[in-house]
């Protein structure tokens, strides 16, 4: 890509903030049932964990703590974000929470730089509430990515609302025409959209899982050796 796009576009609504440490209500409504599904997906103890679109750094501190013998590495395109999440950090004191770093999903060299950062292999790459609020390229960018950095046998995990088969409750049907009404680049993504982009990556079917207020958890296993970082 020439040039980056302004994060701060898509950014949600924030409750006033605490010095640096920005505040997603629904990152606080819905940060422990994430956790406690990764925990019970990925297993609280092994390599490390990417996250990619860290926010505010509430879902960091959160899935950290219930994954505590995993290295969680958090990232984001946005400065003011990467703020938010060193202060959530030092605030919260998670000891295999690290450091912030920047990444862009549709930039080869921001993964590039974010395997190297991370001391040892990647099981998983994580993004939650992304790829709805971008353009599909992010997406592309995103599953291209996690193919090159995650260990055999890793995992890509997406949470947040999807379109199964073009289908959505009501509520997502709603969200979806109102985001398509702010920019007509996003919107809700299909399952079957985003399986077929990962088999081309080298990921299998995805393991779904039904999240608190119309979300989903996709689980997409890495097949074959992988790219692998580490």
């Amino acid at each position: 890509m020439s040039g980056r796009a302004d994060p701060r576009d898509s950014r949600p609504a924030y409750d006033p903030p605490e010095g640096d440490r920005l505040f997603a209500p629904s990152a606080a409504r819905n940060a422990a049932p994430i956790a406690a599904a990764l925990a019970r997906r990925l297993g609280p103890a092994g390599a490390a964990v990417l996250e990619i679109g860290g926010g505010t750094g509430q879902h960091a501190v959160a899935a950290a703590a219930a994954l505590s013998g995993r290295p969680w590495r958090p990232t984001d395109p946005d400065p003011d974000h990467l703020r938010s999440i060193a202060a959530w950090r030092a605030a919260e004191g998670t000891p295999n929470l690290t450091p912030p770093l920047l990444l862009d999903a549709r930039e080869p060299a921001d993964w590039t730089a974010a395997a190297a950062a991370v001391a040892g292999p990647i099981d998983a790459v994580f993004c939650a509430n992304v790829i709805h609020i971008a353009p599909w390229s992010v997406a592309e960018g995103l599953v291209a990515g996690a193919a090159s950095v995650l260990a055999p046998a890793g995992r890509l995990v997406l949470y947040g609302p999807f379109l199964e088969d073009g289908e959505a409750g009501i509520g997502n049907r709603a969200f979806d025409r109102s985001l398509r009404e702010r920019n007509p680049n996003w919107g809700l993504r299909d399952t079957a959209d985003l399986a077929r982009l990962a088999a081309r990556h080298g990921f299998g079917p995805p393991l779904r899982e039904a999240m608190p207020a119309n979300n989903l958890m996709l689980i997409f296993p890495a097949l074959g050796s992988g790219g692998g970082a580490g």
